[in-house]
């Protein structure tokens, strides 16, 4: 390597990989590296999707690697964002991999002056071949996650007949802490939407494969059994956040999605998750139910009809009040799904001042709890919202 000799490259290294590793590790054995990032809305121009990872973190991860000099955001947005980045640094050379390639960007070294190398993707040797194509294709197929934001038991219709309103779900990506032997996720009810997916049945419509991963959770076979809440399977199944609104039944008079990435990047900057203890063997969070639950079903339809506006205005006060409501309403309709040890591990989390404020997702118990605003928390999982 030329000490000497400055070296540019540039792109969107999301889902860093062995593959972009292999790149920069030859880019720089012709001299010393420079990266340019893509910054998020260059992506969203250029591929038309939201990258799994922030710029922030993207620019984090590059500068981390022992290969690169020095890293930044790039100044310009589009095909050829970096080109300002290039005009002042003045590198002696561009090196882009073959699927980079383009003539725009070596008529642009042509113009200044700058050599341009074109690498072939050879991974490491010993290790396979790697695309952030594939990882993401990879991601996508991973059965999903839900965690219930607010309003549960509202999908029950000893509640909904009472009081309608929403049950609110923001269904997960995949994350390996998920697998941990606790309640909290819909994990039961994803089983049998692997079932399905595994007998080639989920390539559906959302809304029409939520329907039918619940009627094969609550079959014929499962007589006298308590229903499996609808939540579970519609916040599965549908994408982003679901607004479900139930009015005297098992399933939903009107199902909503909100999709919109701006939203859901702030929810997931704002939420995540906890693990708690597993929930006691034989726990049953409808054992001592309220019979008297008309002022709890009351409340508990205001805490979710303010937590879907808190949503939509992007407001971190008014969804820290839905979620004290909906604690409060829960309360009254189940105490026992606020079981003391649980409760003691959170009241330890509020001491420390590591919260805003926090719930269960689901029935409660115990498993995972969702916090508001946590900071400094080892273990606190952020919301990847899919």
């Amino acid at each position: 390597m030329q000490a000497n000799r400055k070296v540019f490259v540039s792109g969107c290294f999301d889902l860093l990989h062995s593959g972009h590793v292999a790149f920069l590790k030859t880019a720089a054995s012709f001299g010393t590296l420079y990266v340019g990032v893509a910054r998020d809305e260059t992506i969203a121009l250029l591929k038309n999707e939201t990258p799994a990872n922030t710029e922030a973190e993207r620019l984090f991860m590059v500068r981390s690697l022992r290969y690169v000099k020095e890293a930044w955001l790039s100044a310009g947005l589009g095909f050829l964002d970096f080109e300002a980045d290039v005009a002042r640094l003045r590198p002696d050379i561009l090196v882009v991999n073959d699927d980079g390639h383009s003539p725009e960007k070596e008529a642009l070294c042509a113009r200044l002056g700058i050599g341009y190398r074109v690498l072939p993707r050879v991974p490491e040797p010993g290790l396979p071949a790697r695309s952030s194509s594939e990882l993401r294709e990879s991601a996508e197929n991973a059965l999903p996650y839900r965690a219930e934001l607010c309003g549960a038991w509202l999908d029950q219709p000893f509640v909904n007949r009472v009081r309608p309103g929403y049950v609110i779900c923001a269904r997960l990506a995949a994350h390996p802490a998920f697998a941990r032997e606790c309640g909290g996720l819909a994990t039961s009810t994803r089983a049998y939407l692997a079932q399905l997916k595994a007998a080639g049945l989920s390539r559906m419509e959302p809304e029409a494969l939520a329907r039918l991963v619940f009627r094969s959770e609550n079959g014929i076979d499962r007589e006298g059994h308590p229903v499996s809440g609808a939540q579970d399977a519609l916040g599965l199944c549908m994408p982003g956040v679901s607004f479900q609104y139930y009015d005297g039944g098992y399933w939903p008079r009107q199902v909503q999605s909100i999709t919109d990435r701006t939203t859901l990047r702030w929810l997931e900057a704002r939420l995540s998750l906890y693990p708690l203890r597993a929930r006691e063997s034989g726990f049953d969070p409808l054992r001592g139910q309220n019979p008297h639950r008309e002022a709890a079903s009351q409340i508990l339809a205001e805490a979710s009809a303010l937590c879907k506006s808190a949503i939509e205005t992007r407001c971190p006060d008014t969804l820290s009040e839905s979620f004290t409501l909906c604690r409060k309403a829960q309360k009254a309709l189940l105490p026992a799904m606020f079981p003391p040890r649980a409760l003691e591990e959170i009241r330890q989390l509020e001491a420390g001042g590591h919260i805003r404020n926090w719930k269960f997702s689901g029935a409660g118990g115990g498993g995972w709890v969702i916090l508001l605003d946590a900071k400094e928390l080892e273990g606190a999982i952020p919301l990847r919202i899919a």
